[in-house]
């Protein structure tokens, strides 16, 4: 991503740095270091010295360019994820408030549901032992994709507190199956997916990428042999 003068190039990478170079000379003036997962976004402010980076640990990193040789950053995160994963605190989600859990609805589209969550008081726990009658009878949700929308929303919750216990990085996870990858490859949208995963994803969700929902420009899946061997070397450490 180019400034808007063209005079600075910023650059985010798979190794959870971001690095700012001097477009015109080729050189490289800042490497950043304050994500804790792919950086998967940069933009520089139009008309003011900030860059801000976008990263897969949930969190927006804003930089101030202070002069020609220093570059000041913040974090910000959003309301309930803030909670949930941002630096050293964890919060498990069966410890969600009923204000976490209807941060969640929102942020899952299921703003219609707030109402009768609100009534029912469903926190966390209640959150995680929620199934497809409770929802029916005790709850009163009458559409069936309400429901399994829902259920399929914690069930990925379930997955992610566990990949969390277990200590499994968040990238070695496979977006779609959130599963660690045996065979990663690179789509077109610039994530990393199972093979066999994004391939049947392509074949029946008519190319749409499973983060952005945008297109692929291409149905071509580029082998991530960087990241096949990252995952290699952390089984290995696992069984040591």
């Amino acid at each position: 991503m180019f400034s808007s003068d063209g005079q600075l190039l910023v650059s985010g990478s798979v190794d959870k740095t971001v690095t700012v170079y001097d477009a015109n000379q080729g050189i490289l003036l800042y490497t950043l270091n304050q994500h804790e997962r792919y950086v998967t976004t940069c933009a520089f402010a139009p008309n003011m010295p900030l860059i801000a980076t976008g990263s897969m640990d949930n969190t927006v990193n804003i930089w101030r360019v202070e002069d020609g040789n220093s570059v000041l950053g913040y974090t910000t995160n959003n309301s309930y994820e803030d909670r949930k994963l941002s630096g050293q605190v964890r919060l498990s989600v069966t410890e969600w408030s009923e204000e976490d859990v209807l941060a969640w609805l929102c942020e899952e589209g299921l703003e219609q549901l707030t109402s009768i969550f609100k009534a029912n008081n469903i926190d966390g726990a209640e959150l995680m032992n929620l199934n497809k009658e409770t929802l029916a009878s005790a709850l009163k949700i009458e559409s069936v994709g309400l429901r399994n929308k829902v259920i399929r929303k914690t069930e990925e919750l379930k997955m992610q507190m566990q990949s969390l216990c277990m200590g499994i990085p968040d990238e070695f996870l496979c977006p779609i199956t959130r599963e660690v990858m045996k065979d990663p490859v690179i789509a077109s949208d610039g994530y990393s997916y199972e093979r066999e995963a994004i391939e049947s994803w392509i074949n029946t969700k008519k190319r749409s990428s499973p983060m952005t929902n945008l297109s692929l420009t291409s149905t071509l899946l580029t082998p991530n042999r960087t990241l096949k061997m990252a995952i290699s070397r952390w089984k290995n450490e696992q069984l040591s």
